[in-house]
C-alpha cells in the first residue's frame, strides 16, 4: 500500500462514526536495512482531522513559527485533529476512501508534538 492511497481517506469507527480525513502519518525508522538509506520506515499511526490545513502547514507541532496571523488561521483547524494507532485499524479500502478502526472516535486523543 502506499501513502498516497491513505491520505484523505476518512477514518471512522466501528459504529460508522467519522473521525475526519487523514492528512498526516507517523512512522518510525526501524525496519530492516535498505542499503545505505538505512532502516526502513513503518507506520505507526494516523493524523485525522476535519480540517488539514494548518497540520500540513506544520502548526500541529508545537514549536511551530510563523506570522501570527496565519498561525491563527491555519492552527485553529490543527487543534480539532486526533491521532489513530495504527494498531486499531480494521480494515482500509483505499478505492471507498475508507478506513475502519476498532473502538470509538471519543477515545482518541489529540496527537503528540513532532520533536
Amino acid at each position: 500500500m502506499r501513502l498516497s492511497e491513505l491520505l484523505g481517506c476518512e477514518v471512522v469507527d466501528e459504529r460508522g462514526r467519522s473521525a475526519g480525513k487523514v492528512h498526516d502519518v507517523r512512522m518510525v525508522q526501524d525496519g530492516p536495512p535498505i542499503g545505505q538509506f538505512g532502516a526502513s520506515l513503518r507506520l505507526i499511526g494516523l493524523i485525522v482531522g476535519r480540517h488539514a490545513i494548518g497540520a500540513r502547514f506544520g502548526y500541529d507541532r508545537g514549536a511551530m513559527k510563523g506570522p501570527w496571523l496565519l498561525r491563527q488561521l491555519a492552527g485553529s483547524g490543527s487543534r480539532s485533529g486526533r491521532y489513530v494507532d495504527w494498531e486499531l485499524v480494521r480494515s482500509v479500502d483505499p478505492a471507498g476512501a475508507r478506513i475502519e478502526i476498532a473502538g470509538s472516535v471519543d477515545d482518541l486523543s489529540p496527537p503528540e508534538p513532532m520533536p
